[in-house]
Formats: structure tokens, C-alpha cells, sequence
């Protein structure tokens, strides 16, 4: 005789299914930090060498990435720290939105109308409602920048930004004390040249 099937709720089920999905969100954001924290120790260090010639061939060969990846998700931590990757785990955010949110994101909290939501699975719901007002707050509020009025206008205004960027690589070349600093500086500027170089057509 068969055993008598218990009706399953759909809403019961869909919110454990989503409970589920929040905690895997917030464990693979820190997961996603320590892991850009790794590729930071190992291209700074310079581990990679033991078993590759190159930083691009170790990301290549060893980790399945490609060196633009690896060093695009250092910068994020170098820049933001491992909190962006939680929250953007959590809810889905760019650098640029993180960026917008970022003065009222304390201690693994985000801060609204004088109200702290912890950036846990359990109020991904009210963190993702409070991300969507800061970011409207923001669009409303920030002044539009007048667009370049020519190419020509574009271009110098990047050049001007490009001296500005190679003289403070310049200054922080000079004012470093370690070698392996000066040489990951030297590595940066090289990388800038190198994109200058390639074709344009």
C-alpha cells in the first residue's frame, strides 16, 4: 500500500528555494573575495613563476582566466575591497552603482533614511529596495556633465587626462621605496603603453 503523498506548497517551497539562494549568494561573494585576494598575493609576489614564465601565461595555462579578468577583479579589490563583492553578490551591482552607494555602506551595512540593513542573505530583499532609492536618489540629484562638443574637443580633453595619469605614475615611481613596487608601477605603465601601441584599425 502506498504511503499518502503530502501536498507540497508552492510558496513554502519557492521560499526555501530562495532562502537557499540568498546564502549561496552571500557565501560566493565572499568566496569571489578571497579568491581576487589569492590572485592579488600571487601576481604581486610574483608566485606565479615557479611554474609559468609570465603572469599572463600563468592566468592562461593554471587558473582558466584570462590576465585581463584576473587583474580587472584585483583592482576591484584594490579599489573597493571585499565588501563589493558581497553586496554585489547579494544584489547585483556594477562598480559604477557600487560607487554611487558606497558613502553610506558601513560595517556590512548600508544606511537608509537613518536605518541600518545588514548585508546578510536574510535582508537581501530590503537591501536590493534600499540599493534601487540610493541609485534613483543619485540619478535625480547628479548634474548632467555637458557633452564634449567635438571629437577634437574629446581627444584633448583625454590627452590632458593621460598626462595627468602618467605624471602621478611617474611621481609614485619616484617616491616608492621597494623594488618590487617600483616594478609592478613600471608593469602598470608598460600595460598603458602597450594598449597605445596596438593597431587602431
Amino acid at each position: 500500500m502506498d504511503a499518502p503523498q503530502i501536498p507540497i506548497d508552492p510558496g513554502v517551497d519557492l521560499g526555501r528555494l530562495l532562502g537557499q539562494r540568498r546564502a549561496f549568494a552571500a557565501v560566493g561573494g565572499r568566496c569571489s573575495a578571497a579568491h581576487a585576494q589569492l590572485l592579488r598575493r600571487i601576481r604581486d609576489e610574483k608566485l606565479y613563476r615557479a611554474v609559468a614564465p609570465s603572469w599572463r601565461r600563468f592566468c592562461g595555462t593554471h587558473l582558466a582566466i584570462s590576465c585581463r579578468h584576473a587583474d580587472r577583479l584585483i583592482a576591484l579589490l584594490n579599489r573597493f575591497g571585499p565588501t563589493y563583492f558581497e553586496i554585489s553578490q547579494l544584489v547585483g551591482l556594477s562598480p559604477r552603482q557600487y560607487l554611487a552607494i558606497q558613502p553610506v555602506l558601513h560595517e556590512h551595512s548600508v544606511l537608509v533614511n537613518g536605518e541600518a540593513i545588514s548585508l546578510i542573505p536574510e535582508n537581501a530583499p530590503k537591501v536590493l529596495e534600499a540599493v534601487g532609492q540610493l541609485l534613483r536618489e543619485t540619478r535625480r540629484t547628479k548634474p548632467r556633465e555637458p557633452a564634449p562638443e567635438t571629437v577634437r574637443a574629446r581627444a584633448a580633453d583625454l590627452t590632458r587626462r593621460g598626462r595627468i595619469i602618467a605624471n602621478q605614475l611617474v611621481a609614485l615611481y619616484n617616491s616608492s621605496r621597494s623594488e618590487r613596487d617600483r616594478e609592478f608601477i613600471l608593469e602598470s605603465a608598460t600595460e598603458l603603453r602597450l594598449i597605445l601601441m596596438q593597431p587602431w584599425d
